[in-house]
């Protein structure tokens, strides 16, 4: 993602990365998300934009931009690589440091554009089984690899789609 908001910030972007450290006492998932919510709209709140932000997140990092666009105003949404469901989260051995406890899935009616960026390999199981990939007024954005995802592709499908939107 520092590739990503380099580029945002060489075509005139004003660009936030952040990486949130995980807090102590978050004992359930819902808990977790409302921590990290809160210091996420600290940090855009500091930025002092006059207008909602365009919010671009990656793999776990979807979860809370979610989370956060359920509560507080965006332009724009995009999901890079999100996980297919938040139940397949909670089900998975590997990822249960992401998420204590289950997580419900986000019900939230986005009322702004939204895209969801994934390779190939990833698209069969988003097809699936994301929420978001099933609705047809949300874009879709496949690029062949993970190389491509991150790399100059990846870069060249997100600035079209932002010209698309007129941003």
């Amino acid at each position: 993602m520092s590739r990503c908001a380099s580029w945002f910030a060489e075509k005139g972007f004003t660009s936030l990365e952040l990486d949130l450290g995980r807090p102590a006492d978050a004992s359930t998932s819902e808990a977790l998300m409302k921590h990290y919510e809160f210091e996420l709209a600290s940090h855009i709140r500091l930025l002092a934009i006059p207008f909602a932000p365009v919010i671009v997140a990656r793999g776990a990092g979807t979860l809370i931009a979610q989370t956060y666009i359920s509560s507080y105003p965006a332009s724009a949404l995009l999901l890079i690589s999100p996980p297919p469901s938040n139940s397949a989260l909670a089900a998975s051995d590997t990822d249960k440091s992401l998420l204590p406890t289950a997580l419900p899935e986000f019900d939230f009616e986005p009322r702004f554009p939204v895209a969801v960026m994934a390779t190939k390999q990833e698209r069969p199981v988003l097809e699936k089984e994301n929420r978001l990939w099933k609705d047809p007024d949300v874009d879709k954005m496949v690029v062949e690899d993970e190389a491509a995802l991150t790399g100059q592709e990846g870069l060249a499908r997100i600035e079209e789609w932002l010209d698309e939107l007129g941003f």
